[in-house]
């Protein structure tokens, strides 16, 4: 057996050990949890380099406006003094201005890659969530990805080092006046650690009703056809009063917590302030010394204030990242592909040079059960038959992508039955080996279920093709039922929300036309031909009939009663001819 055959039953095989008699796994051998990618890599090093060069920047600011001020009540010279002063204090809020644009940079640029990965993982993942929870996770947990880095980090950067140097200087003042700031300030990091769990759990449940709702909105808003056709308007209207109202209690819940975090946080320079007063007081210290520790807890007050929106911050972060990250690792497995062995490879090119133009499936599972094999020399036209409506689309969705819900399907084509092992060959390639560019000349693909996306009409009849001749496309189409002088704008008229403002019968000839333009080398098309028009369909019928390529049909209509069937229920046969598939493309 060789290793491609060895790979291809590993991938396949299925998990038949108990749940009951699976170890458990101990804590410390447990794959560590998924996490979101790097926020430091790449140009954004620089970004956060810069961020941090300012707050130790605008820190040391801060000490010497505060010295200069001990000065200037100590009888310096008052002119120098006040100008002195201004200029440090105007430094100081260029630097709070850079900080701030730093800081949404930094958090932008974050987000905008997260933001490819979430949408990236919603177009290829077997299991697609609802479009409601797509949407909430490409705008509130990103946001508060956002909100952790643009407004969280960047605070935290510029007071830390603000607290630092105030200490260093009240301790230049006095030791016992760096207590002052440093005690109050330690128990404020205690208490806020204490609060953060709990605030995480209610971010989490916040988050959690959102995300109900946003699906629920979603499946209400795409059904409300048959929602006002049976009735039901007033009680689908009340079950999402019901779900926002959760998403109210639980927000109030978790702005309850905020306000503790926020009032601790506000509270403390005042404490921290009245310490300072008593402690100089004791220490007899002049009225120079009195105003330069005043100066720095003033310049500590609104950083440290905005300690507790910090942990807020973190703690929705955190939420958010627990159902994001997953998804994100699970995404970067997908679009790279499984690690093709070097074996593989070569069987792929070997295929290449054979010059195979038809289609072979073997060895392909779906919920439990084998698919029949196929195979189709080149002219071939068949008829996806059997099996219920579901298994069909999942089916065809495998020829489409080339991806069943366990991976990516790989093959391999031989003349010896022993090194023939499961997979899918089309045109003289694995479609799971070859590059996207590639594989959408090879396949084209008009489902019933599929909707163009956002773009002109011209943009979405060439989506396959963008080289193509845009008058080729646009008399294609034309032929099948949309003819774009009809439009108000043309080929240029923009689709939004599915292909709005084109009718059932306009969109499906968009799909049909964008599928067969190049003559791909397999032609899919399921549950497609009932939304075209009539005379559409003839003109399909007529297409279909001397095309070059395999073509494979779901659809219950007379017009395609001659093509050859390929029965889902029927029994897995042997793959015979195989040979004369490498040969009548030779």
């Amino acid at each position: 057996m060789s290793d491609l055959d060895a790979l291809m039953k590993e991938q396949q095989a299925p998990v038949t050990a108990p749940l009951d008699i699976v170890p458990a796994v101990p804590a410390k051998d447990r794959a560590p949890a998924p996490r979101l990618p790097k926020l430091v890599t790449g140009s954004r090093r620089a970004l956060f380099a810069a961020l941090l060069a300012v707050a130790v920047g605008c820190a040391g600011l801060g000490l010497l406006v505060a010295l200069q001020v001990g000065r200037l009540v100590n009888g310096a010279a008052v002119l120098p003094a006040a100008v002195g002063i201004a200029a440090l204090v105007l430094l100081l809020g260029y630097g709070r201005y850079q900080e701030r644009v730093l800081a949404e940079k930094l958090g932008q640029h974050y987000v905008a890659q997260l933001r490819v990965g979430l949408i990236s993982h919603s177009m290829l993942a077997s299991k697609v969530p609802s479009l409601g929870i797509t949407v909430a996770r490409a705008s509130n947990d990103l946001s508060s990805v956002r909100n952790w880095v643009a407004q969280g980090i960047a605070p935290m950067l510029a007071g830390i080092p603000l607290v630092a140097i105030s200490m260093a200087g009240l301790w230049m003042l006095h030791p016992v006046l760096a207590l002052a700031l440093g005690l109050p300030v330690l128990a404020l990091a205690g208490a806020l650690l204490l609060l953060a769990g709990p605030a995480f759990e209610r971010a989490r449940t916040l988050r959690r009703h959102r995300g109900n709702l946003a699906a629920r909105i979603a499946d209400t808003v795409a059904a409300s056809s048959a929602v006002v056709a049976a009735g039901g308007v007033a009680r689908e209207l009340a079950r999402v009063k019901a779900s926002g109202q959760k998403v109210m209690d639980a927000a109030v819940h978790r702005a309850r917590l905020a306000a503790v975090l926020r009032a601790l946080s506000l509270g403390m320079p005042l404490l921290a302030t009245a310490l300072v007063v008593l402690l100089a007081r004791h220490a007899q210290l002049d009225a120079g010394q009195i105003a330069t520790a005043l100066t720095l807890l003033g310049l500590c007050a609104a950083p440290v204030g905005e300690w507790g929106r910090i942990v807020e911050y973190r703690q929705n972060h955190r939420a958010a990242a627990r159902i994001i990250a997953p998804l994100l690792e699970e995404e970067g497995e997908l679009s790279a592909g499984p690690p093709l062995r070097e074996d593989a490879r070569h069987a792929a090119a070997q295929i290449q040079a054979e010059r195979v133009s038809g289609v072979w499936l073997r060895g392909i599972t779906l919920e439990g059960r084998p698919v029949p094999e196929l195979l189709a020399e080149p002219g071939a036209r068949i008829r996806m038959t059997g099996g219920d409506a579901r298994v069909r689309a999942q089916l065809f969705g495998v020829l489409a992508t080339a991806r069943t819900p366990d991976g990516p399907v790989l093959g391999n084509l031989g003349s010896d039955a022993s090194n023939r092992a499961a997979g899918y060959v089309v045109a003289g390639a694995i479609p799971a080996a070859v590059e996207e560019k590639k594989r959408r000349r090879l396949i084209g693909a008009a489902f019933g279920s599929m909707l163009p996306e956002r773009g002109t009409v011209l943009r979405a009849l060439r989506y396959r093709r963008p080289e193509a001749s845009p008058a080729k496309a646009l008399a294609l189409a034309a032929r099948l039922g949309l003819d774009t002088a009809r439009l108000e704008h043309g080929e240029n008229t923009q689709l939004r929300r599915g292909g709005m403002p084109l009718d059932a019968a306009q969109r499906a000839g968009l799909m049909v036309a964008r599928a067969v333009l190049g003559s791909p080398a397999l032609l899919l098309l399921n549950d497609i031909d009932s939304h075209l028009d009539a005379a559409a369909r003839r003109e399909l019928e007529a297409m279909l009939q001397g095309y070059r390529g395999v073509v494979v049909v779901g659809s219950d209509a007379d017009w395609c009663s001659g093509y050859r069937e390929w029965n889902l229920d029927g029994p897995q046969a042997p793959a015979e001819g195989a040979e004369g598939l490498s040969a009548a493309a030779r």
